[in-house]
């Protein structure tokens, strides 16, 4: 397995990737500076209306289908008639299984936005499942007024205040085993906040963590301490297999060992950070 570095402003932390022959290409070298453009108020304004998001997802009439230029996954964005919550919403197709040397399913967005309501995370767009032109995919609200890490060349934004989200992040994709966390698929909301998107190659059956780390949040922790393999069952048991579940169960009980270690050593106040 290959190993990346990624410079995000906590420190750093190693990525596990595929092999070179399954490997795409690298993204951009994630660095800390000031100064990153961010989005407007309001970016995350599905946050205490998530059943009303939900439904719309469901529901909206699609006036017209257009493929996104970006994207190994090949998505969709589906514009819908005006009035609604939003014009449009992302629809990915990718029935279960392993594509160009990855495990994809559309089942994974639906999983990693549920997962995130479970730990109230707040950094995960909506996503339900919908048929349109029958095909049956995900349905995944369209972020407006946003750019990517990506966009803004590259670089993470620095301070206090983002390394929080950045230690929220790290913890997300080391429970999903997530191997596609790139500059692309992270969204810069208003200071201090990340929105995460491109979960189609999470909940893979691999029992590593993703990134290694030196510091947790607090209360970010304590849910996910707390996870029973019968809370993510009901919660996630529509979208993934027992086998998934197992696999993330696992991954937790990694980061739960990697925390006692690195509390034994420095101590529980510099690595459970409020």
């Amino acid at each position: 397995m290959l190993r990346r570095a990624l410079a995000l402003v906590f420190g750093v932390f190693l990525v596990c990737a595929p092999s070179r022959a399954q490997q795409p290409a690298a993204p951009p070298k994630l660095e800390s500076v000031p100064g990153v453009p961010i989005a407007v108020e309001g970016s995350k304004n599905w946050i205490g209306r998530e059943a009303e998001f939900e439904d719309f997802l469901k529901q909206a009439k699609v006036e017209r289908v257009e493929n996104v230029p970006v994207g190994v996954t090949k998505p969709k964005r589906a514009f819908v008639a005006p009035g609604g919550l939003a014009g449009s919403f992302v629809f990915k197709e990718l029935m279960p299984g392993r594509k160009t040397g990855f495990f994809e399913s559309y089942k994974s967005e639906i999983a990693a936005y549920e997962l995130d309501k479970v730990l109230g995370l707040d950094m995960v767009p909506p996503a339900v499942e919908r048929e349109i032109n029958g095909e049956t995919g995900a349905a995944i609200m369209w972020i407006e007024g946003t750019r990517s890490v990506k966009q803004t060349g590259g670089k993470m934004p620095a301070g206090a205040e983002w390394a929080k989200a950045s230690r929220k992040l790290m913890m997300f994709d080391n429970l999903i085993g997530n191997p596609d966390r790139n500059a692309g698929n992270i969204l810069l909301g208003v200071p201090g906040e990340f929105i995460l998107i491109d979960h189609s190659r999470a909940f893979v059956a691999d029992k590593k963590l993703r990134h290694k780390f030196e510091r947790v949040d607090a209360a970010l922790w304590d849910r996910i301490r707390s996870l029973t393999p019968e809370d993510v069952k009901r919660a996630l048991g529509t979208w993934l297999d027992d086998r998934a579940i197992d696999a993330m169960i696992e991954r937790r009980n990694l980061m739960a060992a990697a925390v006692d270690k690195l509390v034994a050593h420095k101590g529980a106040e510099a690595v459970i950070i409020p």
